[in-house]
Formats: C-alpha cells, structure tokens, sequence
C-alpha cells in the first residue's frame, strides 16, 4: 500500500553556500519525493515522500545519510489514497492483546 510520509529537514549550513538550490537538485531526484516546500523556523524543508510503507523508514535513512542534512523527523504516515486505511500500528496491536 502506498503511504504519504512527511519528513521535516534541518539542513546543515555549511552545506548552503548557494542557499538550496543544490540541495533542491538533489531532492527531487530521488523518486519516492513529491512535494517540496522550504520553511521557517527549526527545520528548513518539508518533503513528502510517497512509498510502500515497508520502503518509507529507508527512504528517511538514505535522507539521513547525506551530507547536507543535519537532522530530519518524519511527522505522519497516512495512506496515499482516500478510504484506504493503515494497518495497526505496534502499539494498537499491544493494546488488544
């Protein structure tokens, strides 16, 4: 199933010599990225990623990985498509049992 994930992005600043523009040429090719938007206040970028939900914590860790980014958390999961719903969470299976 396909899910939206929105990840926040600090960028590192030594890495902003030319503002964004290098970092924005790197985002959006990266296929999983369909939404940019630059920020104000702790974090810089928010991006929107649209992936399978098993492939969503990887993409955020090839984010993660490069040198541009200083840190980044992912803020929601939702699914891609309206009406469908996300499997139970970890903590909404523990809570039945």
């Amino acid at each position: 199933m396909e899910t939206k994930r929105y990840v926040m992005i600090k960028v590192a600043q030594e890495t902003c010599k030319n503002g964004y523009r290098n970092v924005l040429r790197d985002l959006v090719t990266i296929p999983e990225v369909h939404f940019i938007e630059q920020l104000d206040g702790i974090f810089d970028l928010m991006v929107q990623l649209e992936c399978p939900a098993t492939v969503g914590y990887a993409v955020a860790d090839r984010l993660l990985a490069k040198r541009w980014v200083k840190n980044l958390q992912v803020l929601q999961v939702e699914p891609a498509e309206p009406g469908e719903t996300m499997p139970p969470t970890v903590l909404e299976m523990a809570a039945k049992a």
